[in-house]
């Protein structure tokens, strides 16, 4: 891909990416950090008060600031064997993935593919992989004009 693909993408990334739930920007050690405020957002979307919410699903990092715990999964659908899942990450019943506190959930998995992307994200996350494929669809049928 060209600098000039490249930045076609990112702007339409900003402007035109759907989440397909592939669930790939959860997996992996994400290092997924938050504050106070993301906390006791988290903690009352799950009806937890704070002090249990972080002793059952958070590290302590800093003053106000923590991590997400990761958890093993075993996905016996892909057959990938054991990998290291965001601790709120499970498979809904239609088989694509969710997080328990996706409406609620930390600024930095917000963020994302928008502010951040992993190293491999173009070729995991399948929301990226679709725009990437739709952009070169246009590209090509605006050059076939």
């Amino acid at each position: 891909m060209d600098k000039v693909e490249r930045k076609e993408l990112l702007q339409a990334i900003s402007s035109r990416f759907e989440c397909q739930r592939c669930g790939h920007c959860c997996k992996g050690d994400g290092q997924v950090r938050f504050g106070t405020d993301e906390a006791h957002r988290m903690a009352g979307h799950l009806e937890l008060k704070l002090k249990d919410f972080l002793g059952k699903y958070a590290l302590k990092i800093g003053p106000g600031r923590y991590m997400l715990k990761d958890r093993w999964a075993e996905d016996h659908e892909t057959g990938l064997g054991r990998e290291r899942w965001c601790i709120h990450l499970f498979r809904g019943d239609d088989g694509r993935y969710e997080c328990r506190v996706n409406n609620v959930k930390p600024d930095q998995c917000e963020s994302f593919p928008f502010k951040w992307r992993n190293a491999d994200s173009f070729r995991t996350c399948a929301g990226l992989r679709l725009m990437e494929a739709l952009l070169r669809r246009e590209r090509q049928s605006t050059r076939s004009d």
